[in-house]
């Protein structure tokens, strides 16, 4: 496997952070926290919508926060 992140991967998981920055603020995680989570939901789920993947981005940080 490389290390070098496929570019489309970066763009989406780029994009759900984006999206949900202010959600994960607020439920008390910080930005590298957040990446990572955003970062696997990306790598588990393939061929998911971006809303697909932001929602389950956003169940694990709920997950994780509590």
């Amino acid at each position: 496997m490389s290390d070098v992140p496929d570019p489309k991967r970066k763009t989406i998981a780029d994009s759900v952070l984006v999206r949900l920055s202010t959600f994960a603020l607020g439920i008390g995680l910080y930005d590298g926290i957040a990446r990572s989570i955003v970062e696997k939901a990306v790598a588990d789920m393939p061929e998911a919508t971006v809303e697909q993947i932001a929602a389950a981005a956003r169940m694990m940080m709920l997950f994780v926060s509590g």
